[in-house]
């Protein structure tokens, strides 16, 4: 989301938002992304309206380079200050998008998973700036926890954007999957009711 001044508030791929890893890990390494507890078949959202600029299918068994994303999904949101900004989503179990595909902010694009290099179901989730990795917490509301004191102790500098009042009281409901006779439902029950609607056949 766009913020009247400019800035870019966007939106927790995952309904529950517990980060189990930080800018840094635990023990000081560089992680240069975050994690958030979720358990394999998840869904993940998009972080904001974009482009699905690379997809990555697992091969089954290289935890290295690129490969260690395991299925994984970049997207392409609109320039900010002059700069390219992406958001990268990893470890997913299945992918729900294509190369080139137009997502909007909200939409499903793939389920977690733990495919890749990773040592139990989670999501990676990296903020890309003008090509270089950025703190994800820079870009989010302050709206989430952490798994433990450590993790918390190990979130890097950041300075969460604060969400504009008349957005702070809207609520996200998930339900799911749906059929497509739900969805059109849900739907048509979203625009009566002048609710914002994202909906994802299942």
């Amino acid at each position: 989301m766009r913020l009247s001044n400019g800035e870019v508030l966007l939106r927790w791929p995952l309904a529950q938002h517990i980060i189990t890893a930080g800018w840094t890990y635990t023990d000081g390494s560089a992680h240069n992304a975050i994690d958030l507890r979720a358990a394999v078949g998840t869904p993940v959202y998009a972080a904001e309206d974009g482009t699905v600029d690379w997809l990555q299918a697992w091969d089954g068994h290289t935890k290295t380079g690129m490969q260690s994303y395991g299925n994984a999904v970049r997207l392409r949101h609109a320039a900010y200050n002059g700069g390219t900004l992406q958001t990268r989503y990893g470890h997913l179990s299945k992918v729900l998008v294509a190369y080139c595909q137009a997502v909007r902010e909200g939409d499903l694009i793939g389920y977690s998973g733990e495919t890749g290099n990773c040592f139990g179901a989670h999501l990676h989730f990296e903020v890309i700036y003008k090509g270089t990795r950025r703190n994800p917490l820079y870009w989010l509301d302050a709206d989430f926890e952490t798994a433990s004191a450590a993790v918390r102790a190990h979130l890097g500098s950041y300075v969460s954007v604060a969400r504009p009042a008349a957005e702070a009281a809207l609520q996200t409901l998930t339900i799911g999957p749906m059929t497509a006779g739900d969805v059109a439902t849900f739907r048509n029950l979203a625009q009566q009711l002048a609710v914002p609607c994202t909906a994802a056949q299942a």
